[in-house]
């Protein structure tokens, strides 16, 4: 049974479920992660263009997911959206000049495509090994030139405007990323058009994470998106099992939820779990 504070959110490599209309307290929002085509190492094909996934009625929120994004050739992050935006392996890709930034044009079409559609598309930085080389000021102002309301003679997704970032450290970061965070939300608040901007999270289960619990304390955040998967004995496959008697941790971030233990206190948690064996480790999965 679902709480006040949580929703459901579905990890999906390649097949995007969805509700048209996005509405943060409605408490059965589906979120998506795409761009990293997982599901391609099992049964599954490749990804498809993200417009494709818009039409779904069943997804308010999708996440892009990239490899990576640090400082590369001339002070630019580097992005690698597999089979849909990727040099490394399309050389017809345009890569903007001096730089390793792509330019996805398609990609920033589908974007606007998906928020016509009444989704909202934030774009996640970070994974199990990402490396960020760059200051926290700079980097959350590159963020918001690139990718937002500012300024840059680069933009990988033309005119189109991501709705926020979220923040997938599963490894220490050399950059402060309480900084980050806080910078980013800064930029939201001085926002020319009023524009909603989103902060989010994705806390590996174990509690408290060890690498993005001193973000959801020291930072407002919007949505955790808790990985309960991938993570050993706090994994959903886990839950009601006699010799796991502390499996499928949920209740340890709902009573810090209830105890008010994070910067924002009506902050709202998801329920992460793989959507096909192919999408995550297979031990990880459970049927719906």
């Amino acid at each position: 049974m679902k709480t006040p504070a949580s929703t459901l959110l579905l990890f999906l490599a390649n097949i995007a479920l969805g509700v048209l209309g996005f509405d943060i307290n409605c408490n059965s929002n589906v979120a998506v992660y795409y761009g990293q085509n997982s599901g391609a190492s099992g049964s599954l094909p490749y990804q498809k263009p993200l417009g494709a996934y818009c039409d779904d009625d069943n997804v308010d929120i999708i996440l892009l997911s990239f490899l990576y994004i640090l400082k590369g050739t001339g002070g630019y992050p580097v992005l690698n959206f597999a089979n849909i935006c990727d040099y490394t392996k399309n050389s017809s890709v345009p890569v903007f000049p001096g730089t390793e930034l792509m330019h996805c044009s398609d990609m920033g079409t589908d974007i606007k495509k998906c928020q016509n559609r009444g989704k909202i598309v934030l774009l996640s930085i970070g994974g199990a090994t990402a490396q960020l080389n760059s200051d926290a000021t700079t980097f959350s102002k590159q963020v918001w030139d690139l990718f937002m309301e500012g300024s840059s003679p680069y933009r990988p997704f033309d005119d189109a405007i991501i709705d926020g970032v979220d923040l997938d450290f599963e490894q220490s970061s050399q950059m402060d990323i309480v900084q980050f965070a806080n910078n980013m939300n800064q930029y939201y608040k001085s926002s020319p058009t009023s524009r909603k901007y989103y902060l989010t999270t994705a806390p590996q289960c174990p509690y408290p994470d060890a690498n993005l619990h001193k973000v959801l304390t020291g930072a407002y955040v919007d949505m955790a998106f808790i990985q309960f998967y991938n993570s050993g004995w706090c994994d959903n496959s886990k839950y009601g099992l006699p010799h796991w008697p502390q499996a499928q941790n949920y209740y340890m971030w709902e009573a810090a939820w209830q105890n008010k233990s994070f910067a924002n206190p009506s902050m709202k948690m998801y329920v992460g779990a793989t959507a096909g064996e192919g999408a995550g480790n297979p031990s990880s999965y459970v049927s719906p």
